[in-house]
């Protein structure tokens, strides 16, 4: 999950980066890259053609696209997570579970105390 959010944050830093990159800042211009491109056109036989510099843009569909994907992964982890917790509850009557962890205790303060008297034994025939 943490890899995933990861490489989602990932794929938004570099248009947040170059967002906030304009072509005339100090360091492209330094770099080479403070020429700006005009729009040129060019007249032929009556056709008009026209070219401008665009930049690439993130799509609203991709970002959504990728939303719906990480809410599918989240829920289909959230279904296996269910899924082996029920598997694991104990499924029955209340009052039978709790009687049977009562019984448990006492089973297991018997052989504590059993443990205990041989211990206490050995002690004694170790003086």
């Amino acid at each position: 999950m943490v890899a995933f959010a990861l490489a989602f944050a990932g794929s938004i830093a570099p248009a947040a980066m170059s967002a906030g990159l304009n072509p005339g800042n100090a360091f492209s211009e330094l770099a080479g890259g403070g020429q700006e491109t005009t729009p040129t056109t060019t007249t032929t036989n009556k056709t008009t053609t026209s070219s401008a510099s665009t930049e690439p843009t993130n799509s609203h569909t991709v970002a959504l696209l990728a939303l719906a994907a990480a809410a599918v992964l989240l829920g289909g982890i959230a279904f296996v997570i269910v899924r082996d917790a029920r598997k694991v509850a104990p499924a029955g009557d209340p009052d039978a579970i709790e009687r049977g962890s009562a019984r448990e205790s006492a089973a297991r303060l018997r052989r504590r105390r059993a443990k205990a008297k041989a211990a206490r034994q050995q002690r004694k025939r170790n003086r």
